[in-house]
């Protein structure tokens, strides 16, 4: 069963890549209890054990990314705005005017972000969104003397992004990983039938190095990577996916073909169980993580909640497709350490 209560926790921790350490403190706090075996790897990822019933015949390693898109500070400017590198895959629309927070280490310091003013733009840029390149963060300072005693180049900046929940949906920042990590806690609740591994990884916004060196560090037989799938809105008849039609399964996304038995495989079991699931109707899409988890080797899978929104400084799920994701990942993990 999902914890919604620590999922909305987990959405309100700074972590964007590179810097999931309180992300990482939390998860581990809560696996504490549960897990048999929990260690961290020199790139900060998590890998815990838990023990089943039986030995598998193959060893499966679930994971999901623990940080978040965002951006580094790369310059403080002498009029005390500060300049950004984004860190991640985010929109060009709808960034300006965004409150949002610089994680320094004196704590986290609230901003603006902001772009060149309107009536300076040429009639050219203003009919198009502002790239994040060119946005820059507003903290209130007045100089940049000012602004250098608060922000150093380096430091992270996230979205103050606020939680909204429903009886059906959850809302919020960094759902994308989060709800993920928060499926995958859920399963080490539980006694699985065969000793099962997961991984909560660091750098999944950034090219999903984190991955590959769990992989190494576990040497797993099959690895299934849990994420968010982008889902359309109810009137895009081309979605690839949709919200409340449960978790989507990818066979092919940008530069990467996931295992085709793998694939039928899990789509078999889903049916079998009757856990509501969908093939994602795409072949592109971003998939640094399954990228990284297929050139690990071994066999791979990505499982993604469809998501509205993805990437974005809120983004939208169902909470039926995030719990039977876990209840598939579940099955899926079991039929796959069966040799099935």
């Amino acid at each position: 069963m999902i914890d919604w209560n620590l999922l909305r926790e987990l959405c309100a921790i700074p972590g964007v890549s590179g810097d999931e350490d309180r992300v990482r403190d939390r998860i581990l706090r809560e696996l504490a209890p549960v897990a048999d075996e929990v260690r961290v790897t020199p790139l900060g990822c998590i890998v815990a054990g838990k023990c089943g019933r039986e030995r598998p015949r193959v060893r499966v390693m679930l994971c999901a990314h623990m940080d978040e898109p965002g951006f580094l500070v790369t310059r403080v400017c002498d009029d005390g705005t500060v300049k950004l590198a984004p860190a991640g895959e985010l929109p060009a629309v709808s960034l300006c005017g965004r409150p949002a927070l610089v994680c320094t280490a004196a704590g986290d310091l609230p901003g603006v972000i902001g772009a060149k003013p309107i009536h300076l733009l040429s009639a050219e840029e203003r009919g198009k969104p502002v790239p994040a390149k060119d946005l820059y963060l507003d903290i209130g300072a007045l100089s940049g003397e000012e602004a250098r005693r608060a922000v150093r180049p380096g430091d992270r900046v996230v979205f103050d992004a606020p939680w909204s929940e429903t009886e059906k949906t959850v809302s919020g920042r960094a759902l994308a990983g989060r709800a993920a990590c928060a499926a995958l806690l859920s399963l080490l609740r539980e006694q699985p039938a065969f000793d099962l591994t997961v991984a909560f990884t660091t750098l999944g916004e950034t090219g999903a190095g984190g991955i590959r060196t769990a992989a190494s560090d576990v040497q797993p037989g099959a690895v299934l990577v849990a994420g968010a799938a982008g889902a359309g809105s109810p009137a895009d008849k081309e979605a690839p996916c949709r919200l409340g039609e449960g978790p989507a399964l990818s066979f092919m996304e940008s530069g990467v073909v996931y295992d085709r038995g793998l694939y039928r495989g899990v789509l078999e079991t889903a049916r079998r169980l009757e856990i509501p699931c969908q093939e994602r109707l795409a072949a592109d899409g971003g998939a640094a993580a399954g990228r990284a988890a297929s050139h690990t080797g071994v066999r791979a899978l990505a499982v993604g909640v469809p998501c509205r929104n993805p990437g974005a400084p809120v983004s939208l799920m169902a909470k039926a497709d995030i719990a039977n994701m876990a209840r598939l990942l579940a099955a899926a993990a079991e039929a796959v350490a069966s040799g099935g």
